[in-house]
């Protein structure tokens, strides 16, 4: 089933605005670690910024793909991290 014309720059756009995101959760990390003290008292806490921004640029590479035509079955099949591909395949009703 093709998409509406209209998403296709929807899509990218969003992707967009993932990777701006996932630029604003890295510089917040950094910025957080230049206290040491603080950055060993929250190391857990702020290995979440990593997990954060690796799922925000997950999702605009599979925006990207989408704005490009591929099927959505194949673009989630490139996802790299599993957990989120299984909650994309379930969302889906994909089996994995």
């Amino acid at each position: 089933m093709a998409f509406h014309p209209s998403v296709y720059p929807l899509c990218t756009a969003m992707a967009n605005e993932w990777r701006e995101m996932r630029h604003h959760l890295e510089h917040l990390a950094a910025s957080l670690c230049v206290d040491e003290q603080f950055a060993a008292r929250y190391i857990e806490s702020l290995q979440l910024f990593d997990a954060l921004a690796q799922q925000a640029d997950e999702s605009a590479v599979m925006l990207d793909r989408l704005s490009e035509g591929m099927c959505s079955s194949d673009a989630l099949s490139l996802v790299r991290l599993d957990m989120m591909q299984q909650r994309l395949r379930d969302a889906l009703g994909e089996a994995s």
